[in-house]
């Protein structure tokens, strides 16, 4: 495995990406710079920026630098219009300085669709990836299970879910300390033959690639921890991911409509929300399959989640993970061809 690098790391902050802008991710910044000496650019509107940054003494700013830019791309927004009609946006902006080596990786709460389409066009894929692939712990109660593809591949090849669990693999490796990750397939049910012909095809593909192959796993077993890398297209992937954020909100709300606010309700509802929204909860995950570093979060993170991407793109360049993964998709292209 690789060592952790000696690089000095510099984290790039879309400080305009997410529901809140500056005023969550300006402290998010600092909270970085002061518990883990993390040196963060901030990408955006010099004028917003520094109007937050008044709010902090000249040594809390230590690790913090300023890098201009003139737009932003907002939720909704066409990612290759956006390109085109806003190149110095503030995630298009955050991606170049990665690309040109003046930052390390990046993070925005932004839009999903824009940081994808900046880290693909800007970085450029791995070889054979036609496209990067989100992927992590959606369900806080199975922390150690991570889901690919959570929406970035809504249509995907057998030979695409093949490289996403070489990908997952690596990822649960080097990010969650699992030696041996299992991997599974999302289906219908348990037995081998289950499914729709992407799983069958894709468990063809599996079953020879060297990679810790244990069949198919059915939704309800998505709960047990005991699957490290679970597969599935980006359709079935975001569906999941949005019943099960949308189902723990409902489900706070009942409580908090019958019990109230108490003190109970309270403990209660923040751990459901926390174990339901695990994105929002705790930062973003990795894009996974392109060649720069790119945290992907939740718009609606507050400080503490967007600090804790921030540390997530810190620790996935130290760990070198980006190098891993085109490691990993060679050995397991080799083993089915």
């Amino acid at each position: 495995m690789t060592k952790k690098t000696d690089k000095n790391i510099i984290i790039a902050l879309d400080a305009m990406g997410g529901d809140h802008g500056p005023s969550v991710t300006v402290p998010a910044a600092i909270k970085s710079s002061k518990e883990k000496n993390i040196q963060t650019i901030l990408i955006g509107n010099q004028n917003l920026i520094n109007k937050e940054l008044s709010k902090f003494n000249s040594e809390e700013k230590t690790h913090i630098s300023i890098f201009p830019s003139e737009d932003v791309v907002k939720e909704g927004e066409s990612p290759v219009l956006a390109y085109k009609s806003k190149p110095k946006a503030s995630i298009f902006v955050a991606a170049y300085l990665v690309k040109t080596g003046k930052a390390s990786g990046l993070v925005s709460m932004g839009s999903t669709g824009a940081s994808i389409a900046a880290s693909t066009v800007i970085y450029g894929t791995m070889n054979g990836i036609e496209r990067g692939a989100l992927g992590g712990p959606i369900i806080g109660y199975a922390p150690n299970s991570i889901i690919i593809d959570l929406g970035t591949n809504v249509d995907t090849k057998p030979e695409q879910l093949l490289d996403f669990g070489a990908l997952g693999s690596i990822m649960s490796k080097l990010i969650y300390k699992n030696k041996n990750p299992k991997i599974a397939l999302l289906s219908v049910g348990k037995e081998e033959g289950k499914g729709n012909s992407l799983v069958k095809n894709t468990s063809n593909l599996l079953s020879n690639s060297g990679l810790n192959f244990v069949g198919n796993i059915e939704p309800d077993e998505l709960l047990s921890n005991e699957i490290e890398v679970v597969l599935c297209d980006g359709f079935v992937g975001n569906i999941v991911l949005k019943l099960t954020e949308s189902l723990g909100k409902k489900i706070c709300d009942e409580i908090t409509s019958e019990l109230g606010k108490t003190k109970t309700s309270l403990k209660i509802t923040k751990s459901i929300f926390e174990n339901t929204n695990t994105l929002e909860s705790f930062g973003g995950g990795p894009l996974l399959g392109v060649n720069g570093v790119s945290i992907v979060g939740h718009g609606a993170s507050g400080i503490n989640a967007v600090a804790n991407a921030i540390s997530t793109a810190n620790y996935v360049v130290e760990v070198n993970l980006i190098q891993e993964q085109i490691t990993e998709l060679k050995r397991v292209r080799k083993m089915v061809v």
